[in-house]
């Protein structure tokens, strides 16, 4: 056995990390187990991006997943679509399921791995990870690393009993019919911090320059609002591709905007106050400054924008955003309006 620590400040060892031995597991394995108490969309697309990068390959694996906690607690609607659009992946694909435990709240995190051929699994994790640590999302867990035999098989059993006896195939159940109300879009999201409700008004009212750069937001299928759709990271130490993540954007602006007056130079942090409240960072980097994104955690800004889409019924969990998504939202541009503080911008996707 061995620990698996994640790899935050001020806590940090030697010890691999979950995603890690994820990743080590899925390289190694043909069948991918796996049985989580809470899911989010993006972890679900996350797996859906591993699964699909090795169809492609021809190194087909199998996954069978149990969602352990929303058959009794409930999904919200974004949560929902992604865990159809996974399972109707793997349906189509024919490499798999996703079951949703109805007969209890389950809370257990498992992940098992076997190989055609062998007849135990070759590892297996158990520990405080949700699959959402596939992410980096700067949450401290510890899980443990098995490769024992007996472990591996009990670990195994489990997670065939919890489907038997447990569990019903997502594909033939009902769409519930409600859904939980989601959180305000960037709540508990680390580095953002929520403003006073009349607080942007009251600054774009008085205390704005006048500058407004209108930043058009580009629909290209492998880039800019659809970074998720391109081309995945190898990661050397463990021989995987990292998909890249669902809320990941990266706003490509135009040199004619970049060289206007005023625009905030190339590799400068500027602090932004979103239209709805929100406070984070944001970084202008690359040739010109043409890339605009968050700063540290580059799926704030991408969560602010599509979660907005998503929210308004405009844009689905997995599909590209398109013109007509845009269209149908009612703007495709993002207003970055100069403020009298040199180092306040707000932020503006109202419509």
């Amino acid at each position: 056995m061995k620990l698996l620590y994640s790899n935050i400040s001020p806590c940090k060892y030697s010890n691999s990390s979950f995603s890690e031995a994820f990743e080590n597991g899925v390289v190694g394995s043909d069948n991918i187990k796996i049985a989580t108490g809470f899911i989010t969309e993006e972890s679900l697309l996350e797996l859906k991006s591993i699964l699909l990068f090795y169809f492609e390959e021809h190194k087909v694996k199998t996954c069978s997943l149990v969602i352990g906690m929303h058959g009794r607690e409930g999904f919200t609607r974004p949560q929902y679509d992604a865990a159809i659009d996974l399972a109707n992946f793997l349906k189509e694909k024919e490499i798999g399921k996703v079951y949703v435990c109805t007969a209890f709240k389950y809370h257990g995190k498992t992940y098992v791995f076997r190989k055609n051929g062998v007849p135990a699994p070759i590892s297996a994790m158990l520990g405080s990870s949700n699959l959402g640590n596939l992410l980096d999302n700067r949450q401290w867990e510890v899980d443990a690393l098995f490769t024992e035999g007996g472990v591996l098989e009990e670990l195994d059993t489990l997670h065939d009993d919890l489907i038997a006896k447990a569990s019903r195939d997502i594909l033939e159940m009902p769409t519930p019919a409600t859904f939980i109300e989601r959180k305000g879009l960037l709540e508990d999201i680390i580095d953002v911090e929520k403003a006073n409700n009349d607080e942007y008004g009251r600054i774009d009212e008085s205390a704005t320059t006048g500058r407004v750069f209108d930043i058009p937001l580009k629909t290209e299928p492998k880039s800019n609002l659809n970074v998720y759709f391109g081309k995945g990271r190898f990661a050397r130490a463990t021989g995987a591709v990292r998909p890249r993540h669902w809320y990941e954007v990266e706003l490509v602006v135009s040199r004619e905007i970049t060289a206007a007056d005023g625009y905030p130079k190339p590799d400068s942090v500027i602090k932004v106050l979103t239209d709805d409240g929100w406070r984070f960072k944001c970084k202008i980097q690359g040739d010109y400054g043409k890339n605009f994104r968050s700063e540290g955690d580059l799926k704030i800004l991408g969560r602010w924008i599509k979660g907005r889409l998503e929210r308004t019924g405009c844009l689905k969990v997995g599909q590209p955003v398109t013109d007509e998504v845009l269209q149908q939202y009612g703007r495709s541009t993002i207003s970055l309006k100069e403020t009298n503080d040199p180092d306040t911008w707000l932020l503006d996707f109202s419509v």
